[in-house]
């Protein structure tokens, strides 16, 4: 028997909010837990699959009432006497909606890879936290230029042949500088 591809797209936002929420109730969180973000994913997908039969503006609506809830509960802590604030969790749950929307008209696989991705950054709080923590002033520059070399000038580069004879690609001569800045990067790290 063949399960109907709505009930799949239902049972892996099931699925990633379960995953998600079991990491933030883990960690104390007192605005969003396991069930929470299970419930938040599926909103996200059921206003996404609504959306194809009603118009766009459903998934815009639901986002809205999803932040509205999630100010609620801080609104809530702060009246508990709560002081300290961070804003994860409330990215996360906006990134959950987002994702579980994402399931139904998007690739299902980067969907589930976006989620486990989410849970595992989450995860990692401690980790990341101590290795920015290690990073003195020239490993962050490093970083930053590394960053510049692939993400910004790389983008932006035609990816058209000229020249003499068109033998020449700035993309592919940039992508050369990219490889060569990437094992210089790495050697650095390992270093």
């Amino acid at each position: 028997m063949d399960i109907p591809p709505v009930f799949l797209t239902l049972g892996i936002s099931l699925g990633l909010g379960l995953l998600v929420g079991m990491q933030r109730e883990r960690k104390g969180s007192r605005v969003a837990g396991i069930r929470t973000f299970a419930l938040i994913t599926l909103t996200g997908t059921l206003s996404a699959l609504r959306a194809q039969d009603v118009g766009f503006w459903v998934i815009p609506g639901a986002l809205v009432g999803v932040i509205a809830m999630a100010v609620i509960a801080n609104v809530g802590k702060m009246r508990g006497g709560e002081t300290e604030f961070g804003i994860t969790t409330e990215v996360a749950i906006v990134t959950m909606f987002l994702i579980g929307a994402y399931l139904v008209h998007g690739e299902r696989s980067v969907a589930v890879a976006l989620g486990a991705g989410v849970a595992v950054l989450l995860q990692a709080k401690a980790s990341l936290h101590a290795f920015v923590e290690r990073l003195g002033e020239k490993d962050v520059r490093a970083v930053m230029q590394f960053a510049l070399i692939t993400l910004v000038i790389l983008p932006v580069l035609p990816d058209a042949p000229f020249g003499p004879y068109s033998v020449l690609n700035l993309r592919n001569i940039w992508l050369m500088v990219v490889l060569v800045s990437g094992i210089s990067f790495i050697g650095y790290v390992l270093y």
